[in-house]
């Protein structure tokens, strides 16, 4: 049986690093990100994530003081991206991700997380594991 979790639990957090822990070690692929999401059934959520050397360090509620980068989505954008296992490229280049910050750091920097196998099986786990 797959864990589930509901969106931006918790529980939810839990499960991305989870899903994470097979990442391999990047040097120097490392960024922090604030996470925004309005419209959520609760309300607006803040969230935020530290990669560090490719792997997914920190994940949880709340923002950085100091992130490199923030992610902005509608809540209906973002349930759309998880629930399809999308790439987030497809979400920023469509207008539904907006970011802000060291736009490099994500758009550039990630990109040997971003466009690797494990970063695909991560987002497949995430849209099979989320409930809504």
């Amino acid at each position: 049986m797959v864990e589930q979790a509901r969106y931006l639990s918790d529980e939810w957090f839990g499960l991305n690093l989870r899903a994470a822990s097979g990442w391999p070690e990047q040097p120097g692929v490392d960024c922090s990100v604030n996470y925004e999401v309005a419209g959520a059934p609760d309300g607006k959520v803040r969230y935020h994530a530290v990669i560090r050397d490719g792997r997914l360090v920190e994940m949880a509620a709340g923002k950085l003081a100091d992130a490199d980068v923030s992610i902005i989505y509608k809540y209906a954008d973002a349930r759309a991206e998880i629930s399809a296992g999308q790439h987030p490229d497809l979400a920023y280049m469509s207008g539904q991700m907006k970011l802000e910050g060291d736009y490099a750091r994500w758009v550039f920097g990630l990109r040997p997380l971003l466009d690797s196998a494990e970063y695909d099986a991560f987002r497949s786990t995430l849209a099979e594991s989320t409930e809504f």
